[in-house]
């Protein structure tokens, strides 16, 4: 077998390995962690597995973050980012650690229903911000949780890591004690909502981020155009 001297890893050309171990090798040895990768060059480097893409897709079930235009907005549709390995599939006996996912159908839906933009601030993948999402459990498997629809949320990168940071509820008290009264008034209605809603304005921005650099123009064209016709109504008014 083929190894990879400076990782100590079995070589991703190896043919004796299957099609999610010699893509998950491959993307550590060739592309590497926070790189960027297209479908284009998955063919290229393994012209023998004809479903390749979807074997690497599955190493999400499997701990791998791979995030796509639908999670960072930073991305071309064609491309995809590997942004953290999971658990080692080419060890048998870390195989036997598989950890539980959500399914590709439920991933979908979550980010459907978020319309692709942070469940907590609101803010859509990809730019200004160069927001990454992802999807998180409100109750964790520990404690009960599961891979429900209902039980993941879609959280950005901020608010995962403030989410996580432990702060109790003495200290989110004296924070929100701080607060002008109008967005107390907001955050208590957020509370009693059990959720924080967003704006018809929000929710198109975040929409408008999966657009083609086409569509996009057009839909600025249009904006423009319609502020345009209100300012020569205005001007027109007594």
């Amino acid at each position: 077998m083929h190894t990879n001297v400076m990782e100590g890893l079995p070589d991703w050309r190896d043919e004796s390995n299957g099609g999610l171990v010699r893509g998950a090798l491959w993307l550590l040895q060739v592309i590497g962690i926070g790189n960027v990768f297209t479908k284009s060059q998955l063919r290229e480097a393994f012209p023998d597995i004809s479903q390749i893409d979807r074997r690497v897709r599955d190493l999400r079930d499997w701990g791998w973050v791979i995030d796509t235009s639908r999670e960072d907005g930073s991305l071309r549709q064609s491309e995809q980012r590997f942004v953290k390995p999971g658990i080692s599939v080419w060890d048998p006996a870390e195989r036997k650690k598989r950890t539980r996912a959500a399914s590709a159908s439920t991933r979908q839906a979550a980010l459907e229903r978020a319309k692709f933009a942070c469940e907590l601030c609101g803010r859509p993948a990809g730019h200004p911000s160069g927001t990454r999402l992802h999807l998180t459990r409100r109750i964790p498997l520990a404690m009960g949780g599961d891979d429900g629809l209902e039980n993941l949320t879609v959280l950005c990168s901020d608010c995962s890591a403030a989410r996580d940071s432990g702060h109790g509820v003495s200290e989110l008290a004296a924070q929100a004690s701080s607060l002008p009264m109008r967005d107390r008034t907001r955050l208590l209605t957020w509370i009693t909502m059990g959720e924080r809603p967003r704006t018809p304005v929000e929710d198109i921005w975040a929409q408008y981020q999966q657009l083609s650099s086409a569509d996009q123009q057009q839909l600025a064209r249009h904006l423009a155009r319609l502020l345009n016709e209100d300012t020569q109504v205005e001007d027109a008014m007594p």
